[in-house]
């Protein structure tokens, strides 16, 4: 787990699981948005994460799963936007550069815009169906 630590702090990973288990009770769901947060942050090293959690946990709450789905059409009208914008001639990594400049509201804590790079590439490649494969950053 090593490298969930080069990139994110204690806290950093406590806020994120929490936000995360307010809007899904997915635990396979969370532990792999964990990994992936901290593969588009940069780590390299090895990582593995297991969630448990007790019966006294919260249920996803709906106000933060309105938020989540208020986000996620945010960003869907962004990266449409922006390809739509460039002729279709943007690529993924341009569109997360303009959208790492932008105060984006709500992301998730300790996550920021790597936490929603799934989503966005998803996005991307259905706007975009015949551009390269992602590179990976």
């Amino acid at each position: 787990c090593d490298g969930v630590w080069d990139v994110m702090s204690n806290e950093d990973l406590v806020d994120f699981i929490r936000s995360r288990l307010q809007v899904t009770n997915d635990l396979e769901s969370i532990c792999n948005q964990v990994i992936d947060t901290c593969l588009y942050k940069g780590s390299r090293d090895n990582m593995s994460i297991v969630l448990v959690t007790f019966p006294s946990c919260p249920p996803p709450k709906e106000d933060a799963i309105q938020k989540e789905a208020a986000l996620e059409a945010f960003l869907k009208q962004r990266v449409t936007e922006l390809v739509e914008e460039s002729g279709g001639a943007i690529e993924l990594p341009h569109i997360l550069q303009y959208l790492s400049d932008e105060n984006i509201a709500d992301l998730p804590p300790g996550g920021g815009l790597a936490a929603k790079r799934t989503f966005i590439e998803s996005v991307y490649k259905t706007l975009c169906p015949n551009s390269a494969e992602t590179p990976e950053n």
